[in-house]
């Protein structure tokens, strides 16, 4: 891992030093070009008398090889820099410069597909940090696909930061817009070459979500960018729930849990901030969970149920269960009937199927 980073460093450097030298050397190429084609263009006006516009375009035409025959130098003069500007050097020059280009191309599109291609006009975009160690890819797909089923997201320059793809993001990623930059963001220059003080939302995902050590590294890569300053609201997974409060110290604006089977609960996080918290103790018996009572009503309006149970201080429902299965958050109006009821309670609240029964019955009779 380390010779391969250090080789990948090597390469990075010398990558932008050869891109330098390949851009000088297309410029020296086209102001050499440039001037072979107005040299002969002023022989052009000396020897055959043609005004400087036919002369430029008997140039150029010549050089490219294109001969419409409309003109021609005639003197011998005319002729000799002729051969010599344009048959000897200039259409050699443009052949090579083409040559050039082209190769220069190739090697920006290979550098963009590897990811060690520094994407200086990304900007307000979304920046993902790190990869999972595990089911990458899959969990990839399914994170970016939330992304941008979201509308929030749906248009939002997407960039990941990961060692992971080498030989390039895989198509059913690649194809949802987004594009990488391959390194650790145990790095200040990477941090830099993605923009860090550019984005406008920052996710930073645990490698192995057991491991108290992605925590350390966590708090390492926000302190750098602490360092580097951005505006970007910064969603931070968290390992040890010990360590949340390290980590807001630091710079996350919200800490969650890495889940990696729900990766919508990451999305909701940072599309509406404060609903992670909410989602996550409906998963723990701490503060308000879900609880199921089982009660039989028949014909009851939604809005008659929310009321009997906030009347009662019996909780929040949240839905009820009849023979078609779980119906969530029905319209207010609708008429419910069925065996049980799903409410968000209190961890100390006590609640029997009887005090349920008997505030549905008071509230049926009331309406």
């Amino acid at each position: 891992m380390v010779l391969r980073y250090w080789k990948r460093r090597h390469y990075l450097k010398y990558t932008e030093q050869q891109d330098q030298q390949v851009l000088f050397k297309l410029g020296r190429l086209l102001l050499l070009l440039f001037a072979l084609l107005f040299i002969h263009s002023i022989a052009m006006v000396y020897f055959e008398g043609l005004s400087w516009g036919d002369a430029i375009w008997l140039s150029i035409t010549t050089t490219t090889t294109v001969g419409y025959g409309d003109f021609s130098a005639a003197s011998w003069q005319g002729r000799l820099f002729t051969i010599c500007c344009i048959y000897v050097f200039a259409i050699a020059l443009l052949a090579q410069i083409a040559a050039e280009f082209f190769e220069y191309r190739l090697k920006t599109r290979d550098d963009k597909q590897k990811g060690n291609w520094i994407w200086s006009d990304m900007d307000n975009h979304l920046l993902i940090i790190n990869t999972p160690d595990e089911n990458t890819e899959i969990y990839l797909k399914q994170l970016l696909g939330q992304f941008r089923a979201t509308p929030k997201f749906e248009q939002l320059p997407i960039q990941i930061l990961t060692h992971k793809f080498y030989d390039g993001l895989p198509h059913r990623i690649s194809r949802l817009g987004v594009v990488h930059y391959n390194g650790v963001a145990e790095d200040n220059n990477n941090l830099t070459a993605v923009n860090i003080s550019r984005a406008r939302y920052i996710v930073i995902l645990a490698k192995n979500a057991g491991d108290a050590v992605s925590d350390s590294l966590t708090f390492d890569i926000l302190s750098r960018i602490q360092e580097l300053g951005t505006d970007a609201t910064i969603v931070a997974e968290c390992s040890i729930d010990t360590n949340r409060d390290r980590l807001k110290k630091v710079g996350a604006d919200v800490v969650i849990r890495p889940i990696r089977a729900y990766p919508e609960l990451l999305v909701r996080s940072l599309d509406s901030p404060g609903t992670e918290t909410v989602l996550e103790n409906l998963f723990t018996h701490s503060e308000s969970h879900m609880r199921r009572l089982d009660v039989d009503f028949t014909n009851l309006q939604w809005k008659q149920i929310v009321l009997a149970f906030l009347n009662n201080d019996l909780g929040m429902p949240l839905a009820y269960i009849d023979e078609k299965g779980v119906h969530s958050n029905p319209t207010s109006d609708a008429s419910c009937s069925g065996s049980s009821i799903i409410s968000l309670v209190r961890e100390e609240q006590q609640i029997s199927t009887e005090r349920v029964l008997k505030a549905l019955e008071a509230e049926s009779s009331v309406s």
